[in-house]
């Protein structure tokens, strides 16, 4: 009753917005299914404007949806070929940062090596002499040291050999300093060999004068070392520029076994005596120094 109520009321609206002369001959049952009519007429408009708007409407809603979609997506594959693009970026940079860095590293390492050459050829130069390629007498100086206190830490024999080229004047006189030279490294070669322990140290003491360090020793030991070396020189002739000269050392031995008030100085002071008596004996002989109780 209510719907019909209300399309009556729509059907009257319509009449009344219609009308004309010609409608006031029209009967109230005419009227009413007029007004029914109209009404559904009415009802049916309305009910299409409505489908129509809700449709237009709800499209409209779908439309923007589905752009707001397409262009997340679309956002989307742009933040995914981004981050695609960045990761090879980053990955490429990583890659150039690596070998950078490994450059680096090996220049580094190649700057760290030469550095320790040039330490080494530098500690090299400072401990040995550049003639002879024995150790120098810096290097004595400290060596003697050393091991005297670990003779008298460990109670064990240190001794020292000294040992002078007999008549070297003459050579450098007769045949020049650059025989002389070759004297020198003539003579070395043979002191290199006749060490065969890596404790023992060899030194060009200065000049012609040649040392021997011998730790853990006795007098026994070093004079069976220095009479094998001076019989090595008497056994082999020194030659240069084709010319045989004939060359004797003659050596002083001084042997350390924990006597009281003796020092690294007193040591080669005994040595170097037992050379002078050697030399004054006649040269090309061994003589030892033994400390007086």
């Amino acid at each position: 009753m209510k719907s019909l109520f209300l399309v009556k009321i729509v059907g009257f609206a319509s009449l009344l917005m219609t009308y004309s002369p010609a409608s006031k001959a029209i009967t109230d049952q005419d009227s009413d299914h007029l007004c029914l009519g109209m009404g559904a007429i009415l009802g049916c408009l309305i009910t299409l404007l409505l489908v129509s708007y809700f449709n237009r409407h709800y499209r409209v809603k779908y439309q923007k949806m589905l752009q707001r979609l397409k262009f997340e997506k679309s956002n989307t594959r742009i933040a995914e070929q981004t981050m695609k693009t960045l990761a090879k970026e980053q990955e490429y940079s990583q890659d150039l940062l690596e070998e950078r860095v490994q450059e680096r590293t090996l220049e580094l390492n190649i700057a760290l090596q030469e550095l320790e050459s040039a330490n080494q050829e530098l500690e090299r130069k400072n401990v040995l002499d550049e003639l002879t390629g024995l150790h120098n007498r810096r290097f004595y100086d400290q060596k003697i040291l050393a091991e005297y206190r670990r003779s008298r830490r460990n109670l064990t024999a240190l001794s020292l050999v000294v040992i002078d080229i007999d008549h070297f004047k003459s050579v450098n006189d007769n045949y020049g300093h650059l025989a002389g030279d070759q004297c020198l490294i003539w003579l070395s070669k043979y002191i290199k060999e006749s060490l065969k322990r890596s404790a023992d140290k060899a030194f060009r003491y200065g000049g012609e004068e040649f040392c021997l360090i011998l730790p853990n020793t006795d007098a026994e030991g070093a004079l069976l070392l220095a009479e094998q070396l001076r019989l090595d020189i008497c056994e082999h002739t020194f030659i240069f520029q084709e010319i045989e000269i004939p060359l004797t050392i003659s050596c002083g031995i001084c042997t350390y076994q924990q006597q009281v008030d003796i020092g690294p100085e007193q040591i080669f002071a005994g040595a170097d005596k037992a050379l002078y008596q050697a030399k004054h004996d006649g040269r090309n002989q061994t003589n030892q120094f033994t400390f007086i109780e």
